[in-house]
């Protein structure tokens, strides 16, 4: 009876691989695929100067990261906020450029990172509308309205109004800002400040705004919804969004950001967790293939104190299923950073659409620390992670948490020290120093592998 309960076992989890699409959730194919996109941000300049980030520095960070990162599907720049300088715009209203003062627009820059066998992404919010478009009083296209006749009665700040989506002309509007980003060649939109719209204009038009983004965008561009609420568990967003943000901002990267900022804490709104691990195990329940896809905003693994909290964070990223985002920059990141991003163990998780589940969702229980996740080959992922200032015992029993009978043999390999580390029957447990991870992959072992069958030899690769 042993096997059938492993096979039984196996494929419950294989048909959680393989998920259809949660019901009321946004079937796109991101969604479908269940991993978020890798790419650069434009962020860690941008905080912390607070200002935009230059054209020659953006050029330097695409030249790096399409000669160290797109061999390893690291295929995509994107700018970040610090936006309210894009104050150039077209016929229509619609912005062209970054930055008022670059020298190039969104085409050229799309342009020259396609040759770089890279695409683009482009951070805005089709529901802004610049100062510049309301003092033309530009025309919405497709209506026979302008711009000054859509905004709302609460500007997002003083360069850039809201439109309200009660107003005629509205809906062109948005969809048509949409429409745009797609015709600049971007692919993915990361949408950020949504609860600030939310608050000020309520839930019913903030739902109906997204569902007129979602609806321009199709399967052509991606949507990362930024800075949500999540009200009722991620409701809205849940059946609009192909990603949304599941915790506070990155701001210094630190382990704060990681681990320990309002731990255990919840807030009925934004940012309703104060760390991405919390994040990360709240909104696990409705993320992975067929619904959506959690980010856990950007990586500065050059702000991390050592290579543990390093590896902890992008463990995390990967098991969680979120985009992988680099925003260290050229002249920040250390070949040890580098190396941690190029993990190819782990990058063939995340391009497969792995994401994986902790153990329980209770953020006070010590399995909350445990994720386990399972490959289309019916192969178990197992993430450890010690979140505490001291060493940690962590186990995973084989029997109660995966399935498998204790008579069975199974192999056990370290992909963060890529090698076979043994033949375990019935558990598994190690030691974690403080902020510390272990990504483990389990597997039925072959006779050869099996003590008193011919095993040679547990060997690095």
């Amino acid at each position: 009876m042993a096997w059938r309960v492993n096979i039984l076992r196996l494929v419950f989890l294989l048909l959680l691989s393989f998920a259809p699409v949660l019901a009321g959730a946004r079937d796109s194919r991101y969604t479908r695929h269940g991993t978020g996109p890798k790419y650069w941000i434009a962020y860690e300049y941008c905080y912390e100067l607070n200002r935009p980030m230059t054209e020659l520095r953006w050029k330097n960070n695409i030249d790096w990261m399409a000669e160290t990162f797109r061999e390893y599907g690291y295929d995509m720049i994107c700018n970040d906020g610090w936006i309210e300088a894009a104050q150039t715009i077209d016929e229509n209203g619609y912005i062209t450029k970054y930055n008022s003062d670059w020298a190039h627009d969104f085409r050229y820059w799309n342009e020259y990172i396609e040759s770089q066998g890279m695409k683009a992404g482009i951070y805005y919010n089709p529901l802004w509308l610049t100062s510049a478009a309301f003092e033309q009083n530009c025309p919405v296209k497709g209506t026979d309205v302008t711009a000054r006749e859509i905004i709302g009665y609460h500007a997002f700040n003083g360069a850039l109004h809201w439109v309200d989506v009660d107003k005629p002309g509205a809906e062109q509007w948005i969809k048509g800002y949409v429409r745009h980003f797609i015709d600049l060649g971007a692919e993915y939109l990361r949408i950020d400040f949504l609860e600030n719209y939310e608050k000020n204009y309520g839930t019913e038009r903030y739902e109906k705004a997204l569902k007129w983004i979602a609806e321009e965008a199709g399967d052509e561009i991606f949507l990362s919804l930024v800075m949500p609420n999540c009200y009722n568990h991620g409701e809205t967003e849940l059946k609009y969004g192909d990603m949304i943000r599941i915790s506070d901002d990155c701001y210094e990267g630190d382990w704060g950001f990681v681990s320990g900022r309002r731990r255990g804490e919840q807030k009925g709104y934004w940012p309703q967790y104060g760390n991405v691990f919390d994040g990360m195990v709240a909104f696990s329940d409705i993320a992975g293939k067929g619904r959506l896809i959690m980010d856990g905003d950007f990586m500065r693994l050059n702000k991390l104190a050592n290579t543990a909290e390093r590896r902890f964070l992008f463990s995390l990223m990967i098991m969680g299923g979120s985009a992988l985002a680099i925003a260290d920059q050229y002249d920040t990141a250390t070949d040890e950073v580098e190396a941690i991003y190029k993990n190819e163990e782990l990058l063939e998780l995340h391009q497969n659409g792995f994401a994986a589940k902790p153990l329980t969702q209770d953020l006070n229980d010590p399995r909350s620390s445990i994720w386990i996740g399972s490959t289309a080959e019916g192969e178990f992922i197992a993430g450890l992670f010690n979140r505490e200032d001291s060493p940690q015992e962590l186990s995973i029993n084989f029997q109660e948490d995966l399935g498998i009978a204790k008579s069975i043999s199974m192999m056990v390999r370290d992909l963060w020290e890529h090698y076979d580390i043994g033949v375990s029957k019935g558990s598994f447990k190690a030691t974690l120093e403080p902020h510390s991870c272990m990504i483990i992959r389990i597997r039925q072992a072959t006779l050869d592998e099996i003590p008193g069958f011919g095993c040679t030899g547990c060997t690095k690769n």
